[in-house]
């Protein structure tokens, strides 16, 4: 009962956190010009990965390892088969050219270099500084490239910027605390069912952290925005290997679960590959076909985890 308490509050937390840290980031982006492109991938990015950043390095302190690197594996799997598939599965999603020929790209240049920082079994400090250093690069670019990339022509909404801090101070103590809790009883489940802390993390914590992203992709599929569909999960996979991975290692060296390397890395790296190779076949477009099969791919990956939970 007090697992279930634990891991009901921390999700609602994460939940409602992460859904007000979005809106808060979408609404500055809007007032103040920030094309959506690159609010997708840069700031629904950043919002929708905090819940991955909090438990990640909370885990990692605790020396949890499993935990924080399974976290951040499972949610890029689910972010792509989960959150894309279904978003992909409800309408057809459109790539905007810079999507394709930058941020795609980037996210599977990520992952590959996260497969081979861990390939050893180890995130050490080293590793995670060279993540950091690989997310520092990014945000220039990402910055620099703001003049070219398309511009919302909407109607902004008006600039509150002290209502705008108070609600991301907020939403960001609401996402940390519901981490701790969700983390806690994660690793409490894993302990009372003596279920692999890994498949732990990459599915059950996954999946929680990914509701923000998984909310948002729903939602941004319905209206028919497709910068933010895909702008979200990509720029969520880049932000959650070099930024959240990065920190984890950063905060402490870990050793990691053989099944990381052997099995979830060469997945991961596939699904960051997938759409990319999709948008090359059918013109920049993710249809209801790709969605499905995006869809089955990861429930695969749920029915092997479950196979192989103990």
């Amino acid at each position: 009962m007090e697992i279930a308490l634990y891991l009901l509050t921390g999700f609602v937390l994460l939940w409602k956190g992460g859904d007000l840290l979005v809106d808060g980031a979408d609404a500055f982006a809007r007032s103040h010009g920030v094309p959506p492109t690159l609010a997708g991938v840069f700031i629904l990015g950043f919002g929708t990965s905090f819940p991955e950043l909090a438990i990640s390095v909370l885990a990692a302190l605790d020396g949890e390892a499993e935990i924080a690197v399974g976290n951040v594996v499972g949610s890029n799997i689910a972010n792509v088969g989960l959150v894309l598939g279904i978003a992909a599965a409800i309408a057809v999603v459109h790539v905007n050219r810079f999507l394709a020929r930058v941020e795609m790209p980037v996210a599977i240049l990520a992952s590959i270099l996260a497969y081979v920082l861990i390939a050893d079994g180890t995130v050490d400090r080293m590793d995670g500084f060279i993540l950091l250093g690989g997310f520092a690069l990014y945000c220039a670019f990402a910055l620099g490239t703001v003049r070219h990339r398309d511009i919302d022509t909407g109607e902004p909404p008006p600039r509150r910027p002290w209502f705008d801090l108070g609600k991301a101070v907020v939403a960001l103590a609401t996402v940390v605390g519901g981490a701790e809790l969700f983390k806690t009883g994660a690793v409490s489940l894993a302990e009372q069912f003596d279920v692999s802390r890994v498949v732990i993390g990459s599915t059950l914590v996954a999946v929680a952290t990914s509701l923000p992203e998984l909310a948002t992709g729903i939602a941004a599929a319905r209206a028919r925005k497709a910068d933010l569909v895909v702008g979200n999960v990509i720029g969520s996979n880049i932000f959650n290997l070099l930024l959240v991975l990065g920190a984890a290692g950063a905060v402490a060296d870990q050793t990691v679960d053989p099944s990381v390397p052997q099995v979830l890395m060469p997945l991961m790296v596939g699904l960051a590959i997938l759409p990319l190779a999709i948008c090359w076949i059918r013109g920049r477009a993710i249809g209801r076909r790709s969605g499905v099969l995006m869809i089955l791919i990861y429930a695969a990956f749920i029915a092997y985890s479950t196979m192989v939970a103990r």
